[in-house]
């Protein structure tokens, strides 16, 4: 099964070709400012690279947020296109989980205005339901999980940078899902009240 891995909602452009079980090649590289435009044509290289073409892949898994209201939408968008044109397969990982895979931590994602999107995870199950808070209360937050670590966009909260392999964590975690039965109706997951009014996708 080929398999094309993409996130675009946060600071990464990360987008992974996987051939069954194994990983042909990944792209991670900080960008969320330029995602649109890059996404593509880092997409089209990595295809061409080895050979593959767009409608050779069978599924297709993407995050589908929380995050930049612009970078969610560009994997969904290509997603939703494909899933138009070929009898693909489409999963969508929520992208707190795509930083946490399986490890025991709090995911952390710059929420502007002086906030963050914050949910923990052991196992790669979420504790708590994902949520917005603001910077200056995440300190108090963490007295409740002294023991985890933080991934993420750490450094909103003065947290030093861990790397992760978004590939793998969302191949990973995406074995334990179903694929989304209407695609028409997937939309950007965004837990700011007035950005969900703004979806029009």
């Amino acid at each position: 099964m080929k398999r094309l891995i993409m996130d675009t909602s946060n600071q990464y452009l990360m987008i992974a070709l996987y051939d069954n079980d194994h990983c042909l090649e990944k792209i991670q590289e900080i960008g969320s400012k330029r995602q649109s435009e890059n996404a593509i044509p880092a997409l089209s290289s990595l295809l061409q690279k080895h050979h593959q073409e767009l409608l050779d892949i069978d599924e297709m898994i993407i995050t589908l947020g929380p995050g930049s209201y612009t970078g969610v939408r560009v994997a969904m968008t290509i997603a939703k296109t494909l899933s138009v044109i070929s009898p693909i397969r489409i999963k969508a990982i929520s992208s707190l989980a795509a930083y946490a895979g399986f490890d025991k931590c709090v995911s952390v994602i710059d929420a502007r205005s002086k906030k963050v999107f914050v949910c923990a995870y052991e196992n790669g199950v979420p504790l708590m339901n994902e949520q917005l808070m603001l910077i200056s209360d995440f300190a108090t937050f963490m007295k409740d999980y002294q023991d985890f670590k933080v991934v993420g966009e750490t450094q909103v909260v003065d947290y030093p940078m861990v790397d992760v392999d978004l590939a793998d964590h969302i191949y990973q975690l995406s074995l334990n899902i179903d694929p989304v039965p209407n695609v028409d109706a997937l939309v950007p997951c965004y837990i700011k009240d007035v950005e969900a009014k703004k979806i029009c996708l």
